[in-house]
């Protein structure tokens, strides 16, 4: 996928929409399931006027798309979508978590726990904000997304309290593992005494 689907999405709908206001719709919607930078963002835009796939009128910095840029829109909302690659850095890191100290990984878990659970509240008040929406169209396809995104963030916030409980067990694991294969000191025994018969 790429930004130009991204913007001609979110442009959709009666309202114009000023530079500014596409990038604060950007950040509040589209924004979380495909990021760009702004600088991005007004590349994007200049490059759809310049193909003639939104209207826009110079005065008032505005535009949506016109019959040729929805046309485009929706062609592409048809087609068959591919599995995308995941993309996580926590999960990179969690990789070698067994390899640092317990206390480290626990709080960078506990810090990225509470990141995606200040997500979640976004998430869920977006969605009452979105259910109340006359629109039928927008409210459906922002309710899907948007659900997905929840399910998403309550799904983190579980494996982040499974991952922090794991590491804590194989942490113990491995100090009762040290414990019991630790070399045993051997005590010397004192030497032995030989016995010889008296000679006659």
């Amino acid at each position: 996928m790429s930004l130009k689907y991204a913007l001609l999405t979110l442009l959709t709908g009666d309202r114009l929409l000023s530079g500014y206001d596409l990038l604060h719709y950007f950040d509040g919607s589209v924004g979380f399931v495909w990021h760009a930078t702004h600088p991005q963002v007004y590349r994007e835009l200049d490059k759809l006027r310049r193909e003639g796939l939104v209207a826009n009128e110079l005065v008032v910095q505005s535009g949506r798309p016109n019959k040729k840029g929805m046309h485009e829109l929706l062609a592409w909302v048809a087609t068959p979508t591919q599995l995308q690659l995941m993309k996580d850095g926590m999960l990179v890191r969690a990789f070698s978590y067994g390899r640092i100290d317990l206390d480290i990984a626990v709080a960078r878990l506990a810090e990225h726990r509470a990141l995606h659970e200040e997500r979640l509240v976004r998430y869920r008040e977006l969605m009452k904000l979105v259910e109340g929406s006359p629109d039928a169209a927008f409210r459906t396809g922002y309710q899907l997304v948007l659900q997905c995104g929840i399910m998403h963030q309550e799904t983190y916030l579980r494996w982040c309290d499974w991952a922090t409980k794991f590491l804590r067990r194989s942490r113990r694991r491995r100090d009762r593992g040290r414990a019991v294969t630790s070399p045993k000191v051997k005590r010397s025994r004192p030497p032995r005494r030989s016995t010889r018969r008296p000679s006659r």
